[in-house]
């Protein structure tokens, strides 16, 4: 049964017994393929504590094809995909259907990575966990020769904002993003806007934070968003550097669901990953 299922692998959650995944169903209309990548290195981050090392250490990455009728078994392994991280000897079938059961996952379409995320919080950091998720998507992306990109969230980003603008004249970033303002009739009138898709107040002589906002915001927007990133704010971004990616840009209002919205304006960072 499901319930006898999520005994057995909270048992393996926190001893990591090694057993070969069990395929998936051929009743499912997903093509699963999953391949196992054994060598992810020791972190001093869990030093002191044997069951996560060897949790991660034993973890099993399975990639999971979403196909339609038109896809074929070659293409595949280039259309959208997941890649996710879990328990050695988990039953792919069980984390499939219970998501709070994986470690982490990451996504990709064609030649494009993104959504990498650790589900199980206390492991650490995206950069610390979801490298073998990475390695394998990178792979794949770069199987029909296209340069591989990657799009990272920049959640905090809003927050962070804040609080620059509330310190603003003290604060280095805000002064360095004003200077580079500066060509812009005012530099303060770019900020202002900023600070209002931030907060979500809005700027004084208007009633909402609206598309006038977000226009007269883009240019600081994007710098900050960069600052964000140079700073090594964003745990996604992280991911990506820490494989040799270059920044390439910040995609204003990439993402405009409502709490990404409130948690990062939008905004994403693009990679490209050599």
């Amino acid at each position: 049964t499901t319930i006898a299922m999520i005994q057995t692998f909270r048992s393996t959650l926190f001893r990591s017994t090694r057993s070969s995944a069990i395929p998936a169903k051929s009743s499912r209309s997903t093509r699963l393929e999953s391949n196992c990548y054994h060598n992810v290195q020791k972190r001093t981050f869990f030093a002191s504590s044997t069951d996560h090392t060897s949790l991660l250490t034993n973890a099993t990455v399975h990639r999971v094809d979403q196909q339609d009728e038109n896809n074929s078994p070659s293409a595949a392994a280039y259309g959208r995909r997941d890649y996710i991280l879990v328990p050695d000897g988990t039953p792919l079938e069980l984390v499939l259907e219970v998501d709070k059961l994986q470690l982490a996952r990451l996504s990709a379409d064609r030649n494009i990575i993104f959504g990498a995320k650790v589900i199980q919080k206390s492991l650490g950091s995206p950069s610390h966990v979801c490298t073998p998720l990475l390695d394998a998507a990178i792979q794949d992306a770069s199987s029909q020769g296209e340069q591989v990109e990657a799009l990272a969230s920049l959640d905090g980003l809003c927050h962070w904002v804040a609080t620059e603008a509330e310190k603003a004249s003290s604060s280095d970033v805000w002064e360095k993003v004003k200077e580079e303002l500066d060509n812009d009739t005012d530099p303060s009138f770019t900020l202002e806007a900023c600070q209002a898709i931030a907060t979500g107040i809005p700027r004084k002589g208007h009633s909402v934070v609206g598309v006038g906002t977000f226009r007269d915001a883009q240019k600081g927007w994007e710098l900050l968003a960069r600052e964000y990133v140079n700073l090594n704010l964003a745990e996604e971004a992280e991911l990506y550097v820490s494989k040799g990616a270059t920044l390439e840009g910040i995609d204003y209002l990439a993402n405009q669901s409502k709490d990404y919205m409130e948690s990062a304006g939008g905004a994403m960072a693009r990679f490209s990953i050599s």
